[in-house]
Order: structure tokens, then sequence, then C-alpha cells
């Protein structure tokens, strides 16, 4: 095999600018990737792994995205009381971005890079510039403003021969993954299901969704893992060398593919290892699965033990996902607030604004999602197994949760658990290990489409009514939820028409933490622009809304009778000092919001 020439390092180069998107600080010289020649026989892959951007699609620069997203920012700004300044927010992104790519390609040089958090790429690069208190309450929508710049920055096209490759890999047996770093993979998920191309995919690995990124190994064998085949049968198609080359060696992936894109020949930097072979289009990639021959015949012996050997002097497995990480900035610091005392509305969801009927079939949906995912990644499981797991698996979560509540450690006594040990540790205890591997890297999914179906959900009467009259008199609604999918609430309350109506959004599956624990209350303090001593919270829950909102230090606790706890809990609550209020319905509270708004009022003690 011809090796590749390695790029030479680069010479002195003009300054990066604030429009510079592309390779960070001065760009090695264009150094051609050459394809070496091709062994005589080769190997069929168990997997091919392809790459979102690059090989999968094609994209086209938009050249007003700065503008689209500013226009997104400044709604989501607007909900939440901030009147920002549209030329600072469309330069902030514009920076932000650039400095984001020379994160991007800095990373690259690390051994098991890890990826940012959503909150982190809006707080840190894209919003850096905006005064604090607006940060952190746009941080908290981070998933839906990262979701958009991806749609803002460019539009997508399918490459030329992804169809047929994806066919022809589906007729052979070979099971289909995507493995792209991303700051919105359900974004890229949107993006095939546009295209008619997610059901042909087993998995699915985002980095944002697990946390790593390439050329960090363990994304392959994440998705190798899912597919039931081990990284020394998988093929690794990617269209850059210092990411994808390099993360394919590291794996021990039988071949290492490169498909032409724009960054193919300018990596930022030198790289030592080479790809296996290069094409000008994915097209290419069709002649070289014909040629192959399944595993284990004899034509292929010799390249199937060299493979073998490869992989025992693979690198050990990668460490697991990497946990979102939290910002050392105190939470509840706004900054200086001139001018008068304003009032901020903080609700709970479930009980709140919503009240719900359970749907008895929601074992048998979520079942046959499982049986399909199964199906995908090529170990189909039954449909009684599959419903059968939900159903255990819900009562081993359930179980969880109580003997958390009863633990004495401060630091993970509130702890959300993570959606990869719900769905493939409780949920698939009793499945066969590919389909569990498959579960964890669809957690986000799975737990998005069991908010949507576990019930039928509807305003609780009032509810809307309260948001809405607290949106007309200037007053920031925020939401404070123990859920599985902060994702499915904003749904909910997209349907409901009254989420451009709110503000910042904590919900426990985003920050990790659930309600009693204070830090799901801080999030939400974080985002808006008036002291705790101002906000009243109104929830249905003596101990998880009334103790875990005064402990936050939550001038105003509101209880709402007729959800989760009986009215003896409640009339506890508010004995014990934990509420302030008991009120029957959603309704009640404008009359407390309308006293606090009273040019006499005074703030309620702590």
């Amino acid at each position: 095999m011809n090796s590749v020439p390695t790029v030479p390092a680069p010479a002195p180069g003009p300054a990066l600018t604030a429009q510079d998107t592309a390779t960070a600080g001065p760009a090695p010289a264009a150094q051609a990737v050459v394809a070496p020649s091709a062994p005589a026989a080769l190997v069929q892959p168990r997997a091919l792994l392809l790459d979102f951007g690059g090989v999968v699609v094609s994209t086209t620069a938009r050249e007003d995205w700065a503008q689209t997203l500013a226009d997104t920012v400044l709604h989501l700004a607007a909900g939440a009381g901030f009147d920002l300044d549209r030329d600072l927010v469309e330069q902030s992104l514009r920076t932000g971005r650039s400095a984001l790519s020379l994160w991007k390609n800095a990373s690259s040089r690390r051994q098991e890079p890890r990826e940012l958090a959503p909150g982190e790429i809006v707080e840190d690069f894209l919003l850096s510039d905006l005064p604090g208190p607006a940060r952190r309450a746009l941080a908290l929508d981070a998933a839906r403003i990262l979701a958009a710049k991806s749609r803002a920055v460019s539009d997508h096209h399918v490459r030329p021969g992804i169809p047929e490759l994806l066919s022809l890999a589906r007729e052979r047996g070979i099971g289909l993954g995507i493995v792209s770093n991303a700051h919105a993979g359900g974004a890229h998920r949107e993006i095939l299901r546009e295209k008619g191309l997610d059901g042909c995919f087993g998995v699915q690995v985002y980095s944002d969704e697990v946390g790593i990124r390439k050329p960090h190994p363990g994304m392959i064998r994440l998705a190798a893992e899912a597919l039931g085949a081990a990284p020394h049968e998988t093929w690794y198609v990617g269209d850059t060398v210092d990411r994808d080359v390099v993360a394919g060696r590291r794996a021990g992936a039988g071949r290492v593919i490169i498909t032409r894109d724009r960054r193919t020949d300018h990596p930022p930097f030198s790289v030592a290892d080479t790809p296996d072979l290069v094409l000008d289009t994915p097209a290419g990639l069709l002649d070289e699965l014909r040629r192959s021959v399944p595993a284990g015949t004899w034509e292929n012996s010799t390249a199937e033990a060299a493979r073998s050997d490869a992989a025992e002097a693979a690198r050990s497995d990668a460490a697991g996902p990497v946990s979102a990480v939290v910002g050392s900035a105190d939470p509840t610091s706004t900054g200086s607030r001139p001018g008068p005392r304003r009032v901020a509305l903080l609700l709970d969801h479930g009980g709140v604004l919503t009240t719900s009927v359970a749907n008895p079939d929601r074992d048998a949906v979520m079942g046959q999602a499982l049986v399909e995912l199964s199906q995908r990644c090529g170990h189909p499981i039954t449909l009684e197994a599959a419903s059968a797991a939900m159903r255990d698996g819900w009562e081993r979560h359930r179980a969880r949760k109580r003997s958390r509540d009863v633990l004495t450690d401060p630091a993970h006594r509130f702890d959300e658990v993570d959606p990869a040990v719900l769905w493939g540790d409780l949920v698939g205890a009793d499945l066969p290990e590919p389909v569990r591997a498959a579960m964890r890297l669809e957690a986000a999914e799975l737990s998005y489409l069991l908010h949507r179906t576990k019930g039928t959900p509807s305003p609780r009467e009032g509810a809307l009514e309260l948001v809405r009259w607290a949106h007309a008199q200037g007053i920031v609604v925020g939401i404070v939820s123990n859920t599985i999918s902060g994702r499915g609430v904003r749904a909910t309350l997209a349907d409901y028409g009254i989420l451009d109506l709110l503000g910042p959004g904590a919900y426990s599956d985003e920050v990790g933490v659930r309600k009693p624990g204070t830090a799901v209350f801080a999030a939400a303090l974080s985002g808006l622009q008036v002291e705790p001593a101002d906000v009243v919270y109104v929830g249905d829950k003596a101990l998880n809304d009334g103790r875990g909102g005064r402990d936050a230090g939550i001038g105003t606790v509101c209880l709402l009778r007729g959800g989760k706890d009986a009215d003896a809990a409640l009339d506890e609550a508010l004995a014990q000092g934990w509420a302030d209020h008991v009120l029957d319905g959603p309704a009640d509270v404008i009359d407390v919001l309308g006293a606090r708004l009273a040019p006499d009022s005074e703030p309620l003690p702590a």
C-alpha cells in the first residue's frame, strides 16, 4: 500500500478575523490526500460506519446565517425579558463561531477529546459578548439555539451514491451507523428523516449525545458495539484526516476510508495517520462493497488474520461518556440590576401547567419502537420481549428513584438518571447486549418518544390564562420541571401555543439534578433578572416544590391542590413554612402576582 505524504508544517499566515469559520490560525499548505493501492481481496465489513457531514451529506454555506440565527436568539431573549442589541448579537455569533472553530481544531490534537456541553457552547462561545444574565438565560435554551444554528449555517444535500450505497449494504446484511461530531445531533437526525434516510441506520452516534468527540476512538467503538461488530470488523468512512482518519486508526477499524469534501486536503496541522482509500464521492464505495467477500471465506483468510492482529494491537476500550460540565460561576448571581424591583414567575410543568391521562398502550408502543431499533441494528427481538423490557425496566427505574430518595450523601441524592443508564441498563437489562448498546446511544430519542407516548396531556384549567396574563404584564415566566425529556416538555408547551411566551426552562434531564435538589432551581434563577426573593414559584408537591423552592431561596412558594400530593400534605407544608400559599388552581396565582405588583408592595422574606 502506498503511503500518503504527510502534510508539511504551516508557514505563518494572515490573522484570523471574526468572519473566519473554517480552519483556525495559519492554515497548512494544501496537500492532496493520495489514494493508496487497494488490496487484492477485501473482507466484507459487518458494519459500515459513516460520518454525517462530508460523507452522507454535503453542505452549502449560507451567507445570512448570523442574521438568521440572531432572529432566534433575540426571540428567545425577549421571552426571558431581555432587550438585546441585534448588532451585538450578530457580532458575538460570528466571533463565537470563529473561536469555536479554533477549539475544534485544537481538540483534534488530543488523544481522547471530550465534547463541550450545549450550555458551554452558547454561553462561553456563541454569546460570550452578551451581559451575564442574558447569557445564562439563553444557555438554558442551548439545545434550541444549536439546532437553529445547524439549519442557519448551511443547506444540506445528500451526496452522490449514498442512497445506492445504503441499499446495497442492507441487501448484504451489513449494519449501518452514523458517527459524527455534532453540536446538534437532534438536528442531524431530523435532516436524515427529511431526506428519507433515517430508517437505514441501526445507530446514530453524535458527539453532543455521548460527551466525546472524534478523534476519540470511543465513538467508533460505541457504534460498532451497538451493531454487534468488533471495530476491526467495520469500515469507517469520513472526510477529514485529523478527526476521521485518526479516530479510525485509534479505534482499530478494519478499513479507514476518505470521501473528499472541502476540508479533506486542508487539515489544520500535520497528521501522520493515513487512510486506506480515498474516493471523490461515496459512490466509489459501491465497487468496494461489491468486490468484498464475507468473513470466513478462503479468499480473504490472510486479510482477516491480519485484521485480527491489528485489533489486538488497538488501544484499550474508550472511557465512558463525559458528563455535562456545569459552569463554576455562582448560578444565582445576576449582576447589577438598576431600576425598580421586578417580579418573575417559575412554574412546574406536570400538575401545574399540564394534567395527563395515562396511555394504557405505553409499553406496547415503546416495545414496538424497541423492536424496530433492534431490527435496524441487526439483532431483532420480539414485541413480547420488548414490551416486557419496557414494563420491568420502568419498575426498576421507580425502585431506583425510591432508593435514591433515602440516600444521605447530599452530593448524589438528587441526581437525575442518566438516559443511557435508564435505557441501556434498566429497561434493557434482559435484552441482548448489542440491543442494549443501541438503546444507550438512542437514549435521548427514546426518552422523547416515551414522554410523548406515556399519556395524553392537556392544559390544566386556568394555566394558559395565567401564562398569558403574566406575559401581558411583562412578567418573565420560566419552568422548573422533573422530566425524562425537556425536549418533550417543550413540544407539549408548543402544542399549547405558549412556548414562545416562556423564558428560562430548567429541566432535570438537562441539568442533571431533580427537585428538591436546589441546583435545578438555581439553573432557572440564573436566567432571571430578579433576585430569588422576588420570584413566585408554583408547584404541586410538598417536598419537591415546597421544600425545594424554599431551600433555593425563592421568595414566594405556592402549592396547588389537585396535583400529585393530597391536600393534607400541602397543608402540612404550609404549616412547616415550606409554602406561603396553598391555592385551588393556576388562576389563583394571578391574585398573588397582582399583590406583588402593587406599588407599595414589599418582597416577602425568603
